[in-house]
C-alpha cells in the first residue's frame, strides 16, 4: 500500500475523536489541496462522522469505526464503516435551506452541507454487517479558491 496515496484509519465511537480525525484528514490531503477545498472536506468528514457517533449508536461500546482515505489525479475518496444502526443518506430528501430554517428543523444542514460538497454514496454490506458511507470530492474546476 502506497502510505502517500492510501491511508486507514481507527476511531473509537467517541466524540472526541473528532480533532484527531480533522488532523489526519488535513494531514492526508497535504499542500496540494486548496485551502478553501480542504476546509470544506474536512467539515464533511467531521460532520459526517460526528453524524456516525451521535446517531449510529446508543451509547459508548467497543465498536471501532474505520476511515479509509484514498487519492489519485482524479479525486479525494473518505470511506467511513460501522457497525451502528443502519441509515442511507443517499435516501433522505435534501430539503432547500430555507424550509430547513423556516421549519425550526433541528437536523439535515450538515447532511445536506454534505450533498453540496462531496459525491456521496452509501452501501450496506453484509459480512460483518456494517455501514459504509463514501464521499468523493472530484478534482476539476471547483478546486479553484
Amino acid at each position: 500500500m502506497d502510505f502517500s496515496r492510501e491511508r486507514v484509519l481507527f476511531y473509537s465511537v467517541d466524540l472526541d475523536e473528532l480533532s484527531n480525525i480533522r488532523s489526519e484528514v488535513r494531514e492526508f490531503l497535504g499542500e496540494e489541496c486548496p485551502d478553501l477545498i480542504k476546509g470544506r472536506i474536512v467539515f464533511c468528514l467531521d460532520e459526517a462522522m460526528t453524524n456516525v457517533i451521535e446517531h449510529g449508536f446508543s451509547g459508548p461500546n467497543d465498536s471501532r469505526i474505520e476511515l479509509r482515505m484514498k487519492r489519485n489525479k482524479r479525486n479525494w475518496k473518505f470511506s467511513i464503516l460501522d457497525e451502528g444502526v443502519p441509515f442511507d443518506p443517499t435516501k433522505e430528501k435534501s430539503e432547500t435551506w430555507k424550509e430547513l430554517y423556516e421549519s425550526g428543523a433541528d437536523g439535515g444542514f450538515g447532511l445536506r452541507s454534505i450533498k453540496k460538497v462531496m459525491i456521496v454514496r452509501y452501501q450496506r454490506l453484509k459480512n460483518p454487517p456494517r455501514n459504509k458511507l463514501t464521499l468523493i470530492h472530484t478534482r476539476d474546476s471547483n478546486d479553484q479558491e
